[in-house]
């Protein structure tokens, strides 16, 4: 594969040299069977599409912008690798939610603002969405084409298109814009290159050992960087099979994803560590009879911290399914750089690191007397590749930490992206830092991730975001922490939030400052929960692990708790919901204190 310089040469590769092979075979969970196209398949489809792709008037760098606004399935890889050979600049994104008109709102909005942003030639959807597409086109003055991927599923093109359709796409050229989630500010284009791409690829086929004759199953959406670049960029590159379903599916069916890897006997899967937990606390014993997990060699967890209880509770309970506890594999990345950043080595077990609550907190060396309050960090191995780099610096100093201390992650290699679509200056404060050393700064430029990490027994340690940090009495609190002590409190808790909400200075309210409050999705409930018994639960859990009092606890019903599409918690957003009354708690309980915002 060295040889090939491209996602788009690659594919073109495979479908010379394996034509009849399986490349994406889609789980249509309506229908109940699988769709799938074979790599010369795949490849003549993409192909096709990209002759009209390829007439498209440009707006800049003499190549057009491309949204994708597509569900998963074969349409969504197909219509991509079609911008890859066509040479035109992917914008990776999703179809409206059409189950409220609040959600719609919401959707228009945000594309009107990626629309403003990066002023498609064209945007690829189903058709039945085309007339909205064109409103919210309207509303900004620009008048892309709007393209049916179906156009090119019935073609009378020749089979061999490797001539007459080549890739035009080089390393150098951008490949696509890959948005930010845009929760706390406007959604940032991420500028990833095919040279960006294929660096990243080529390390996880490298570190996981994937090949030709391997297959990979999942579900995560394709329009975030871990589902596109880890479940289709990866293993096309590779030569592998792909089979894939939809978010939506799995949060309907944990159980299907697991049969699904028990089917095709895939050797990898990506999941964020909520997947793992679903399928510990969803699928009951007497559901998994009939699993085989015994061909997953690696079960990737990232996009959102990687926690020790999720990893030992999947890795016990799934044993008897086959699954080897050195298949899973924590993992560090953003899109930022791509994807991976760095994961634990394919021959290691997942390592955990006792150490000082009270110095990570205080952001000192983690090592300290065996009487301090302890927590467990989850090693995220080392960097992907041996041209990249992982420093742990100061972020307000910028000078470089030593080994078991914390401070920002800061990333150098051939995988960071080259920036944000026009925005220079954040992509000068972003993606150009420089430490400072003895004598000047460092002549490498590094990626600054906004996580705080730290190097421990010569692993990466992910400790959470720097916007994110919660500060109680002076001393640090990582809100992941405080998540995972209420989600093990009890056996109703599940998929909690902890947020830092502001106190108004007034007279009704003279305690000023932040207060801490936890909101927490419930597995079940009903007329005879014990509902005080939860919230006492809570408290007390919160108080003796972290020494925080809480000043209130909301038990909220299933999906309440604000995330991306990847998984992660939205913090901010949670803060924001809070303070407008939006959460509707299905009990609550507050101390006297706290102001009630809109719960009244």
């Amino acid at each position: 594969m060295a040889d090939l310089t491209t996602l788009a040469h690659a594919l073109a590769h495979h479908a010379e040299t394996r034509s009849d092979t399986t490349a994406i075979a889609y789980a249509n969970g309506t229908r109940g069977q699988e769709d799938a196209l074979s790599y010369g398949e795949l490849y003549r489809r993409a192909a096709v599409l990209s002759t009209v792709l390829r007439s498209l008037p440009t707006r800049t760098h003499n190549r057009p912008f491309v949204l994708i606004a597509l569900p998963n399935g074969i349409d969504y890889v197909s219509s991509f690798f079609a911008c890859l050979i066509a040479d035109a600049i992917a914008v990776t994104y999703h179809p409206p939610a059409l189950s409220t008109a609040r959600a719609g709102q919401a959707y228009d909005q945000r594309l009107a603002q990626i629309l403003r942003d990066c002023e498609p030639s064209a945007i690829i959807a189903q058709p039945q969405l085309h007339q909205r597409l064109r409103q919210v086109s309207g509303t900004t003055g620009l008048s892309p084409l709007i393209l049916d991927p179906q156009q090119a599923a019935d073609t009378n093109e020749p089979a061999d298109l490797t001539t007459a359709h080549a890739p035009l796409a080089r390393p150098d050229h951008l490949a696509l814009l890959q948005y930010t989630s845009g929760s706390t500010s406007d959604p940032k284009g991420v500028m990833v290159s095919h040279a960006n791409l294929v660096h990243n690829v080529t390390g996880m086929a490298r570190n996981l050992g994937t090949g030709p004759g391997q297959a990979t199953a999942g579900w995560l959406p394709l329009f975030h960087d871990m589902g596109l670049i880890g479940m289709i960029c990866h293993p096309i590159w590779a030569g592998m099979s792909v089979h894939m379903s939809t978010p939506a599916e799995f949060l309907r069916n944990p159980l299907g994803w697991l049969r699904t890897l028990t089917r095709t006997q895939a050797t990898v899967t990506f999941a964020p560590d909520f997947a793992y937990a679903t399928a510990v606390h969803k699928v009951p014993e007497e559901r998994r009879t009939g699993l085989d997990l015994s061909g997953l060699r690696h079960a990737l967890s990232g996009a959102e911290p990687v926690r020790p209880y999720t990893v030992e509770r999947f890795t016990k309970e799934y044993a008897s399914c086959g699954f080897d506890p050195h298949a899973m594999m924590p993992a560090y990345g953003l899109a930022e750089a791509t994807l991976v950043v760095s994961c634990l080595d394919r021959k290691a077990a997942p390592a955990f690191s006792e150490v000082s609550a009270d110095a990570l907190g205080k952001q000192r060396r983690v090592e300290a007397p065996s009487g301090s309050r302890r927590t467990v960090l989850v090693g995220c191995g080392r960097s992907l590749a041996d041209d990249t780099e992982i420093a742990i610096v100061d972020p307000s100093t910028r000078i470089r930490k030593n080994t078991g201390e914390v401070g920002e992650i800061w990333v150098s290699g051939p995988s960071v992206a080259g920036g944000y679509w026009n925005r220079p200056e954040e992509t000068v404060n972003t993606f150009q830092a420089r430490t400072a050393e003895a004598g000047g700064e460092s002549p490498n430029t590094y990626l600054r991730t906004g996580d705080l990490g730290v190097w421990h027994e010569d692993q990466l340690c992910v400790v959470g975001r720097i916007k994110d940090v919660i500060v109680h009495r002076g001393t640090n609190h990582y809100p992941q922490d405080l998540e995972a002590t209420v989600e093990s409190c009890h056996p109703a808790t599940v998929r909690a939030a902890a947020l830092s909400v502001p106190v108004p200075n007034d007279d009704a309210h003279p305690h000023t400052g932040e207060q801490i409050v936890a909101v927490t999705e419930l597995a079940a409930y009903g007329d005879d929960t014990d509902y005080d018994a939860i919230t006492q639960a809570v408290r007390n859990a919160v108080l003796e692990e972290h020494g925080i009092p809480l000043a209130a606890v909301a038990l909220l019903r299933a999906g309440a708790v604000p995330r991306t599409t990847s998984g992660k918690v939205r913090r901010q957003e949670g803060v924001r919901r809070w303070n407008a009354g939006e959460f509707k708690p299905v009990a609550e309980w507050r101390r006297e204190q706290i102001p009630e915002g809109g719960h009244r």
